[in-house]
């Protein structure tokens, strides 16, 4: 019985060792701060003026289906003010909604840029759109997060035809 009163005691004294992780000697490594986001600058792609002045920078160009008159498009969509020639102020992010954007092709249910923009898309096709004010909202449409006579970016992902 005495040997079990000095083996609980070494295992108690020889604890203290085994629990703690080593700790390396010397100074704390320097947290290094990550680099500075890059401003939100259009690509340096050409970008492509319709007839109608609507600009198009293709991304990704899709292996899929063109969508044909009156069908359904869904898209996911990111829309900037312009500003000096940039992204401005975003005021649509359809992922951060939750739900992706639905409308029938060429039927005046949304903006004539988008109409235009995505008719010649395939899909698995993202693009940027630049959308003159003639092709976007009128100063009644606008509402309050869009000023009138603004040009609007858009960038445009495909997802499906329906």
């Amino acid at each position: 019985m005495r040997l079990a009163p000095c083996c609980l005691t070494a295992l108690l004294a020889l604890l203290p060792f085994g629990c703690r992780p080593p700790q390396a000697a010397g100074p704390a490594p320097a947290v290094v701060a990550p680099p500075p986001a890059a401003p939100a600058t259009l690509p340096a792609l050409a970008w492509t003026t319709t007839p109608s002045g609507l600009g198009i920078q293709d991304l990704v160009v899709g292996n899929g289906a063109t969508p044909a008159l009156a069908q359904v498009c869904v898209v996911e969509v990111l829309a900037w003010i312009e500003q000096d020639g940039r992204k401005g102020t975003l005021f649509l992010d359809t992922r951060k909604r939750g739900w992706p954007a639905t409308f029938p092709l060429g039927v005046k249910r949304v903006i004539q840029g988008w109409d235009e923009g995505v008719a010649t898309m395939k899909v698995g096709g993202r693009r940027l759109l630049r959308v003159p004010p003639a092709l976007g909202y009128s100063a009644r449409e606008a509402g309050r997060d869009i000023p009138a006579d603004a040009n609007l970016i858009f960038e445009v992902e495909l997802i499906e035809v329906r």
